[in-house]
């Protein structure tokens, strides 16, 4: 796999010069990548863009380590057996009308697959997106090209069994949430590659801290879970197929077959897999754990610290439907609370802070406040209820976050306001450790996974 990710000298068979075509962006992608290290091939241009363009991989001067294709279908076959004669044996096919076309594509898979094990090549795809190594500012995928700049170099490593689904995720991370990525992975069919090799890989991958899973389908179940089970790194899963219409749209979709669902839950339960229901819950888990980056203690009392009585009794039940607990303060915790607490009000968990506030500020409130909870033994992890530009200024997260780190206490704060300064927040925040979510429910599922060890 570290060929695929990591590939030197690139073939694009299938380059196009025209801006509207995903050829062409992917040419885009790979000549920001590789430069002259990659080589376009298409029978109909001698160049694009000032670079020269091949008939054929084989009018190619150089060696090849990888080559990505992306031509209809039916050429892809001879495609490949060139690509057997010059020696390439890494090859990603993002083409679709394969298996999940019908009787015809199943064939014509089949027959791919075939050349490549006579040649010793390994198949990524087809009717993928294929990669994207951003630490190393990689694009190997026909996302648009104005997408490459906004990527945040990061930890969280992505596994998609899906072309389009891919490209949606990565818009919604690069435009509505974004947090750092280190490898997107689209490995559609999974004719040849699947995703155990690729969790193979990012488990001993130094620049991934947590993998995040979009699955149809597990081809190799027991390896994929003796992974699971061999690592600190947090996996999270979103499987599809789940039910009996949705195992059907699978087939149509990818050509996968889904597994019987009481059996996977139970094994992702069994091997310490994080399992979510839907993409936004896939990516503020992932990003929750990218931020904290901690080992979870399985620990589950928590102090709540809010602005208003409304939100903490939602924030309650919330903590409840996920198996948290609200935390019983000890007395020297209570002790510093009643330093900015009026003399009437006695302060317990949760802590609605707006007495607080009219008696002594919201930046002193909300510092002595978290101060008083992180440390105290009582309480195993913080959520933080704040609003932007009122109640989120002058506190000192810096502070915070250093004894949080050095206790082991997970912090999250759910973060309400105008959506630029929530932006801003979430950066300062984040980067120091504290993920920041927008609603009350997508916070606590947060901090649930951080504190119930995966």
């Amino acid at each position: 796999m570290k060929r695929f990710f990591e590939a030197k000298t690139v073939a694009l068979i299938g380059a196009s010069d025209r801006a509207t075509r995903p050829g062409y962006h992917l040419f885009s992608n790979m000549n920001a990548g590789f430069g002259e290290r990659l080589y376009p091939v298409n029978p109909k241009l001698v160049e694009i863009e000032g670079r020269r363009c091949y008939p054929t991989i084989l009018d190619v001067p150089s060696e090849i380590d990888l080559a990505v294709v992306f031509i209809p279908a039916r050429s892809v076959p001879e495609a490949l057996e060139q690509c057997a004669k010059k020696g390439i044996s890494r090859v990603i096919i993002e083409s679709g009308g394969f298996a999940e076309a019908g009787p015809e594509g199943v064939a014509l898979q089949q027959k791919c697959l075939q050349i490549a094990r006579n040649a010793e090549m390994r198949l990524w795809g087809p009717n993928c997106m294929g990669l994207i190594n951003v630490i190393q500012k990689k694009v190997l995928s026909f996302m648009r090209s104005h997408w490459r700049d906004s990527f945040i170099p990061g930890t969280v490593s992505l596994v998609v069994q899906s072309g389009m689904l891919s490209a949606g995720f990565l818009a919604y991370v690069l435009a509505d949430s974004p947090f750092g990525l280190s490898k997107v992975a689209s490995i559609g069919n999974k004719v040849d590659v699947d995703e155990t090799e690729l969790l193979e890989y990012l488990v001993d991958d130094p620049d991934t801290g947590v993998i995040a899973l979009y699955l149809e389908s597990l081809e190799r179940g027991r390896r994929f879970f003796e992974l699971c089970r061999s690592t600190d790194k947090p996996i999270i899963a979103l499987k599809a197929g789940r039910t009996d219409l949705g195992a059907q749209a699978a087939r149509s979709h990818t050509a996968s077959l889904a597994q019987n669902d009481e059996i996977l839950d139970a094994a992702f339960r069994h091997a310490g897999v994080v399992r979510v229901y839907d993409f936004r819950e896939l990516f503020d888990v992932a990003r929750a754990f990218g931020a904290w980056n901690a080992p979870a203690t399985g620990r589950k009392r928590v102090a709540v610290l809010t602005f208003s009585g409304g939100a903490a009794v939602l924030a309650a039940d919330s903590l409840s439907d996920y198996g948290m607990q609200i935390a019983t303060l000890s007395e020297s915790a209570v002790a510093e609370l009643k330093k900015v607490f009026p003399e009437w009000m006695e302060p317990a968990n949760p802590v609605d802070l707006y007495p607080a506030i009219e008696r002594s500020g919201p930046a002193q409130a909300l510092q002595q406040a978290l101060e008083a909870v992180v440390q105290d033994p009582a309480v195993d992890a913080v959520y933080i209820h704040t609003i932007s530009g009122i109640y989120t200024e002058g506190a000192d997260f810096e502070r915070i976050a250093t004894i949080a780190r050095r206790l082991e206490k997970p912090l999250v704060l759910w973060n309400m306001g105008d959506a630029a300064m929530v932006a801003e927040i979430r950066r300062k925040l984040e980067a120091l450790g504290i993920p920041v979510l927008d609603e009350i429910n997508r916070g606590v599922r947060a901090l649930a996974a951080l504190t119930r060890g995966r």
